[in-house]
């Protein structure tokens, strides 16, 4: 379930926020439980590497006369097969874990209740414009504290206003 808060809609109850919390907090330690599942993975690749190297390659590298075909392919591949174990994996760690790791960790934060300094940020952001003024009167009849992601978001909703009322578009001028 993703919670989105939006300057337009009708902002969410104490209770739809809660069970997003909990979801995402939920997703986080599967995120953990993921990560260490992934780390040993890896840690087995790598000893089975390692074991066949000890026991198969090296007492054939002793003797190269032995078979030398096989010698000269070890000595081409080693390299390049480690190498390819150490991308692929960091590859799908970073994309399987890292990313929505990153995802759940800044929207913990954005559901939980602003600090007062925020709330009278909002309310001076109020005074200039009335959106901003009536979603906080919103989520005051909802009987709730505004969160830190509402907070963000009229944030940056203000910072859009001023940019077309100082008529720039991405910071430069029209």
């Amino acid at each position: 379930m993703v919670l989105e808060f939006n300057i337009d809609n009708t902002p969410p109850a104490l209770t739809e926020i809660e069970d997003a919390l909990k979801q995402v907090t939920k997703d986080r330690a599967l995120l953990r439980k993921k990560n260490i599942r992934f780390l040993i993975y890896v840690l087995l690749v790598v000893a089975a590497y390692a074991t066949f190297m000890l026991t198969v390659v090296i007492p054939i590298l002793a003797d190269p006369a032995a078979l030398p075909d096989f010698v000269a392919t070890v000595a081409y591949c080693t390299p390049y097969l480690t190498f390819l174990i150490f991308i692929v994996s960091n590859n799908l760690h970073t994309k399987v874990i890292e990313r929505p790791r990153k995802t759940l960790d800044t929207a913990i934060p954005a559901f939980k209740s602003a600090t007062e300094k925020i709330n009278a940020a909002i309310s001076d952001c109020g005074q200039r414009y009335l959106e901003v003024a009536d979603y906080q009167q919103r989520t005051r009849s909802l009987g709730r504290p505004m969160m830190h992601g509402e907070a963000e978001m009229l944030f940056q909703w203000v910072e859009k206003q001023m940019q077309k009322e100082a008529g720039l578009t991405n910071g430069f001028s029209i």
